[in-house]
């Protein structure tokens, strides 16, 4: 156990490191002469790559998710990828919420290494004491809502104390040049819990979020200083931990099916390109008033009547009377991408004409994956990041786009009946 001597009533002081001194932008170079920001890497490449090449020495972190996703774990692990790549690093957990028991039995079961210290603490100047005592070079504290400081009124997880703990934190990991992983909560609504200057002080924002899918996590930078926030990681949950998806194509589909009302498109979820699944079925409407139902699973109505209006309009189909149900499964968070407009226009297609698309279309590949952008023009334009798809349909031995030509939407039909 750390030990604190910290006094509560004692009158803080600011940080003050060899950069605090007023400075051109010249003498600033010139002092710093050749040196690389230091970086710590993982032991797993792919975690580096995320990172871009790394943690970086005096970063601030803040990894944010709904309770129960992982992060404790998730944070654990970090910290054990660091060590195994770099043994010699002082890694320390403190944590606010759980008893450092309960931590060290978790550690345990993941197989962290022993030389993590751990530290049970919510008190925010006993904190800083033990962090400039024992001088590690990278913390996780867990969580930023739990920690308080005696210097205001106001219960842990306030704005207050919130605002204050991490501007002090912040201050402390820059003048120290400590890397510090903050974990915080999500409410309910999906947002960050504390202060929005919460997300400018640090110099990444890391979410762990669900996906449609049970088991499965993603992991993406909201904000990322260092690097940049077009990468994502699928992770599922296993007994040992938060395990990384290395080919996520085809993760988050249970089976492929085949049938009327069916087509496969190949959407990307950031870095991240996923086959997923679109369902439609187009029935008679017996109620009353003559107007069809619009059901959207897995993207917005307003994308689905947009879509509807296209068809009506250029394939001069009336739809008005009929039920319209479409489903998308394999997308993370129900999020959506444009080029998978051409997939869900071609399952609702295949539901009208009660025909699968291989007898619509006039192809016989047995796999096939669809990706293209829809305009109000009744155009098909290519899919963004095209060369991506193609690659990956090929690795997953899928037909890309058959039977389906860059132009008019109509040409879908007259070019093949």
């Amino acid at each position: 156990m750390i030990k604190s001597t910290a006094n509560p009533n004692a009158p803080r002081k600011a940080w003050i490191n060899s950069n605090s001194k007023i400075q051109t932008v010249d003498q600033i170079l010139q002092s710093a002469g050749n040196a690389v920001q230091t970086r710590y890497p993982f032991s797993a490449e792919i975690l580096s790559d995320f990172w871009n090449e790394g943690l970086v020495a005096g970063s601030l972190t803040l990894l944010a998710g709904e309770p129960g996703l992982g992060k404790s774990t998730l944070a654990l692990q970090l910290l054990r990828s660091l060590f195994l790549a770099k043994t010699d690093l002082k890694l320390l957990y403190i944590t606010a919420e759980e008893s450092v028991v309960e931590v060290a039995r978790r550690s345990q079961r993941l197989s962290i290494p022993k030389e993590i210290y751990l530290v049970q603490n919510n008190s925010l100047e006993e904190i800083e004491e033990q962090i400039q005592q024992f001088k590690p070079q990278v913390v996780v504290l867990d969580s930023i809502q739990t920690i308080f400081s005696t210097e205001i009124v106001g219960s842990p997880g306030s704005v207050s104390q919130v605002s204050l703990v991490a501007n002090r934190l912040l201050s402390l990991s820059k003048s120290q040049n400590i890397s510090m992983i903050l974990i915080g909560h999500v409410t309910k609504e999906g947002q960050i819990a504390g202060p929005k200057t919460l997300e400018h002080l640090v110099d990444s924002v890391l979410t762990i979020e669900a996906s449609e899918t049970s088991g499965y996590r993603t992991l993406a930078f909201g904000k990322h200083r260092y690097g940049t926030t077009d990468n994502e990681l699928l992770l599922k949950m296993e007994e040992t931990g938060l395990q990384i998806v290395t080919d996520p194509s085809l993760a988050l589909l249970e089976n492929l099916e085949t049938g009327v009302g069916v087509c496969y498109g190949l959407g990307l979820e950031k870095n991240l390109p996923l086959v997923v699944e679109i369902q439609a079925l187009v029935s008679q409407n017996y109620g009353q008033g003559g107007f069809g139902r619009r059901e959207a699973l897995g993207l917005k109505s307003s994308k689905l009547n947009t879509l509807i209006a296209i068809i009506e309009k250029y394939l001069n189909i009336d739809l008005k009377s009929n039920d319209v149900y479409v489903q998308i499964t394999g997308l993370p968070k129900n999020l959506y991408d444009e080029s998978l407009d051409l997939p869900i226009f071609l399952a609702i297609l295949s539901s009208i004409n009660n025909q699968t698309l291989n007898k619509l279309l006039k192809f016989k590949n047995a796999k096939s994956v669809f990706a293209g952008r829809l305009t109000l023009s009744g155009k098909i334009r290519p899919a963004t990041k095209e060369e991506s798809r193609i690659n990956t349909a090929k690795k997953l031995k899928f037909a890309y786009n058959p039977g389906v030509e860059i132009g008019e939407v109509r040409g879908i039909i007259t070019g093949n009946g």
